[in-house]
């Protein structure tokens, strides 16, 4: 485990709540300073200030590495937040320049820390970057692991144990406590488990849940009651919490992710590429939604993504396009 994913864990130290907001508190002067000195990287005295708050504790530093890590594509965040500039417009004029300078960096494409998951990493006590799959044990004696490119944020009281996923797949294996149920979050749904092991998979789709042990009961939005899924089964719902049949599968293969491999059976090639880019540097955009539609089955080793990638176009004549290590188009 990296140090990265034990300072995100529950623990039985500072109370939770005061370590959280703690946490929030540290993240957002993070993204203050790291867009105020990239909007005027040679003001000598900002920069003295600066250093003097990241001396001031280890987790100031710690947390601002972090920022600095998290790059990406400008554009994603325009696209997937087109209410943000209206957000700034509106901000207090003691703001507007820090946000001013925010948006030109967003506009001029560089790849800073909001430019990509901002928004996200708010919100997440945990991300998993590119290529990894950290394992997270939390104080209750559960496991926890992420997929490549997944994230979460979690509330544990006195009542229940909540794990939200923000973006991607999570496997756990759930620590007994008859007091508190073990919810998983994602999108419009929640899986309660019933003494068991299973994984999630929040996809632009919706979600599945793969049962590996026991039972799990899953509530979406919609649908009532809630449905009960045993073990070697798996169940999807849509983004509108709509659920779908409940179906037998090897969940060996649903989660061979964990051992490195992407095994799929008569997906979408726009879900298997989903999975792929979760390992492979940059953004990944099919053109031809007819494309994306068809159905393939396949293997593919996870160490190797971007051979990964090639060995699917080549095998479903698919012409790809790279434009520099960031943008590669299907189609």
């Amino acid at each position: 485990m990296t140090a990265l994913d034990a300072r995100h864990l529950p623990t039985g130290g500072e109370p939770e709540r005061g370590r959280k907001d703690r946490e929030k508190r540290v993240r957002e002067q993070a993204v203050d300073w790291l867009v105020r000195l990239n909007g005027d990287p040679s003001d000598k005295e900002l920069q003295l200030a600066f250093e003097r708050w990241r001396s001031e504790d280890p987790v100031h530093a710690e947390i601002f590495a972090r920022a600095q890590r998290v790059v990406g594509d400008a554009t994603l965040l325009i696209r997937r937040e087109p209410e943000f500039a209206e957000r700034a417009v509106r901000a207090p004029a003691n703001r507007r320049k820090t946000i001013a300078s925010l948006v030109t960096i967003l506009v001029a494409g560089a790849g800073i820390f909001l430019a990509f998951d901002g928004a996200l990493w708010m919100r997440a006590d945990v991300i998993a970057g590119k290529g990894e799959r950290p394992v997270l044990r939390l104080n209750d004696g559960s496991t926890l692991q992420l997929n490549a490119q997944s994230a979460v944020a979690y509330e544990f009281t006195p009542s229940e144990r909540r794990i939200v996923l923000l973006r991607g797949e999570a496997f756990v294996e759930v620590a007994p406590d008859g007091n508190r149920p073990f919810v998983v979050e994602a999108g419009a749904g929640a899986t309660t488990a019933l003494g068991t092991a299973f994984d999630v998979n929040l996809t632009d789709d919706g979600a599945s849940v793969t049962v590996l042990e026991h039972a799990v009961s899953v509530a979406t939005d919609t649908a009532t009651p809630p449905r009960r899924v045993e073990v070697n089964e798996q169940v999807n719902y849509n983004q509108q919490g709509r659920l779908g049949d409940i179906k037998p599968i090897d969940p060996l293969l649903a989660v061979a992710w964990r051992d490195g491999r992407l095994v799929f059976e008569e997906r979408t090639i726009a879900s298997v590429v989903e999975e792929i880019g979760r390992h492979v540097p940059g953004t990944i955009l099919i053109a031809d939604a007819t494309v994306g539609a068809r159905r393939v089955s396949g293997s593919f080793d996870l160490s190797d993504p971007v051979r990964a990638l090639q060995g699917l176009t080549e095998a479903f004549d698919v012409k790809i396009t790279r434009f520099g290590p960031y943008v590669t188009i299907l189609r």
